[in-house]
């Protein structure tokens, strides 16, 4: 495992930043959502992670023989976006903060050349308003990002139920893993109810970055297996258990806290105690 880094992520420091590059990852998901087949749970939307960015995988151009495929990555570190495929060289777009409309643009104009036509709602991406896009705050999210998918990597491969990858959602900018399907019982009654083990940078719910747990469609079943201090309420409403991104920061050992804040609720809901387990002890 890498050296796990907490840099600073004050939203009002890097919001404008924050906010171009989702303009940019939501952008880059729609290309993937509308060139995919659906997948259940709507993981066709989200990205998914390399060294550097996010990308949308290997999407398929044509079918016959022979296959082609081209695969859009937004790299964050270096501050481009990049379209590779099995049949053309590399082609690239510099990430300088110019506009959605802007960069909708350039990325069809280069798929275009191709062969690629994504169908998208092009209205969607009329923005023309420049953005913020400053090289050591994005610099600071990815180091972030890279630590919180190694604690999410790892609770992944504890859990021996079916889960998501790990994987960005655009349209809330949050990184997600996603436990389906758990059987929860509460007294005699069983739920079947989807976990969520997040990480946002800060959102309608919460301004300040953080660590998250979430129980859907009943979400208030979370009040019964996480300790009041962590439980989040929004109009008395009991919303999802939140681990504060500084404290991770601050703390000794914040892969344990980490990892101790996400191991409350599938060792809770376990129906017996060895159901849920690491795999490599079970």
């Amino acid at each position: 495992m890498e050296e796990l880094t907490f840099p600073p992520l004050i939203l009002s420091e890097w919001k404008e930043t924050r906010d171009t590059l989702q303009k940019y990852c939501k952008m880059v998901g729609t290309i993937r959502e509308v060139m995919s087949k659906p997948l259940l749970h709507s993981l066709h939307t989200n990205l998914l992670l390399t060294n550097d960015g996010f990308t949308t995988s290997h999407l398929l151009k044509n079918a016959a023989p022979p296959i082609q495929t081209f695969e859009i990555m937004l790299d964050v570190m270096n501050q481009r976006l990049r379209i590779e495929s099995n049949y053309r060289e590399p082609l690239f777009v510099a990430l300088t903060g110019q506009s959605l409309n802007a960069l909708c643009d350039e990325t069809c104009s280069l798929l275009s050349d191709i062969g690629i036509t994504p169908p998208l709602e092009r209205p969607s991406f009329l923005e023309g308003v420049r953005g913020r896009f400053e090289s050591q705050l994005l610099q600071n999210y990815w180091k972030a990002v890279r630590t919180i998918n190694q604690v999410l990597t790892k609770i992944k491969n504890e859990i021996t139920e079916e889960t998501s990858p790990v994987q960005l959602r655009p349209d809330d900018f949050a990184l997600i893993l996603t436990m389906f399907d758990k059987n929860i019982k509460d007294g005699n009654t069983a739920y079947t109810e989807q976990i969520e083990f997040g990480f946002s940078t800060g959102d309608e719910i919460n301004p300040d970055a953080h660590l998250y747990i979430s129980i859907s469609p009943d979400s208030e079943l979370i009040e019964k297996f996480i300790d009041g201090s962590l439980l989040l309420k929004i109009k008395g409403r009991i919303s999802r258990a939140v681990l504060p991104y500084p404290r991770l920061a601050e703390n000794n050992d914040p892969l344990k806290l980490a990892l101790e804040f996400f191991r409350r609720i599938y060792a809770a809901v376990a129906d017996t105690p060895d159901q849920l387990v690491p795999k490599s002890q079970s």
